[in-house]
């Protein structure tokens, strides 16, 4: 496999000085265990160690290597661990904000192209759960189309139902039907899969991920799966690292760990272009600092008494919106604190 069939493109290739053409190799971070990385030039792939520098200017600026960075790296095929200089500058970067009151961020994953949004359409169907896994690809600048596994589970007058309100709710964004068991709609998932393009499937416990990847696979003993609890329908984890793989299709999966807890948003950009019917609205407004809330002359309310909105699209877009500027209020705190 050639760099280019591993992901490597233009926007990295425009970050090579042409004076160190050649001084070093280039490699992409497959997975990350606690101190080092697997790496791979596309043919190899071998453990890396990062250089005390780069250790120490990623615990400053809390960016940490992740899975789908490129890197520079020497001694690739010497010694017991390949040393990795530096990262690339990143095309997109998958994060989230750390669960609880610090203002903090998690890196997921880097240099996706689309991201497989999953959800459930049985136990555990929520919409305000699935805008919020949204805005948080959408803000990382990366395509996502919406899987709803499960189908076989639901009867037929059900599943319209709970397809129909999706597709409603949050328009614009590709909505598949699938079932991991019946195999129903999986072809289409293998057509969506273009090759040197890279995907990551993002989504709570239980929703069928690694389901998912060993059906596309076809191989159903690369990842075991665990049970869903039968109370709840939340699933038990059986994804523990984040790991970049090879697809039959020539295509690069990232799968990552369930994410129970999303903590608070700060990602104006995602929550706007997820609820983008109602922020185009917003310069309708008699106020240009309209909060949207028991105020006189907005436009967002009037097309929610219209029912031209749903409530519940409306209630959870105020909600997040409302959390986004408190976490974004708070990093200017301590930023502010720290200076």
């Amino acid at each position: 496999m050639t760099l280019e069939e591993f992901g490597f493109c233009e926007w990295f290739q425009n970050q090579i000085d042409p004076s160190e053409e050649g001084k070093w190799t280039l490699a992409r971070v497959t997975a990350v265990h606690k101190g080092w990385a697997d790496i791979s030039d596309g043919e190899t792939t071998r453990p890396a160690r990062s250089t005390g520098r780069l250790r120490r200017e990623a615990r400053h600026t809390n960016n940490y290597l992740t899975v789908g960075d490129w890197v520079r790296c020497k001694k690739f095929d010497k010694g017991d661990f390949a040393v990795i200089h530096s990262i690339f500058d990143r095309k997109t970067a998958l994060k989230r904000k750390s669960v609880g009151r610090v203002v903090s961020y998690q890196l997921i994953a880097a240099n996706i192209d689309t991201a497989f949004v999953v959800h459930t359409l049985d136990k555990g169907y929520n919409l305000r759960k699935l805008e919020r896994y949204l805005s948080i690809v959408l803000d990382s600048g990366i395509d996502p189309v919406i899987l709803m596994t499960k189908k076989d589970l639901l009867p037929d007058d059900l599943l319209n139902e709970r397809i129909d309100e999706v597709r409603t709710r949050i328009p614009n964004v590709p909505v598949l039907p699938i079932s991991n068991i019946t195999g129903d709609g999986l072809d289409e998932v293998h057509d969506l899969l273009e090759p040197s393009k890279t995907y990551c499937l993002i989504g709570a416990s239980g929703v069928g991920k690694t389901s998912l990847i060993n059906s596309v696979i076809g191989e159903e003993d690369l990842y075991f799966t665990l049970p869903v609890r039968e109370k709840d329908g939340k699933g038990i984890h059986s994804t523990t690292w984040r790991e970049l793989i090879e697809l039959d299709t020539g295509a690069l999966m990232i799968d990552t760990p369930g994410m129970r807890e999303l903590g608070h948003l700060d990602s104006t950009t995602g929550i706007d272009e997820t609820f983008d019917e109602i922020t185009a609205l917003e310069d309708q407004c008699r106020f240009r600092d309209c909060a949207h809330v028991n105020t006189k002359g907005c436009a967002i309310e009037a097309a929610v008494e219209a029912g031209e909105i749903s409530r519940e699209r409306y209630e959870n877009f105020i909600h997040m919106r409302q959390e986004s500027d408190a976490a974004a209020e708070a990093h200017r705190r301590k930023h502010w604190k720290n200076k």
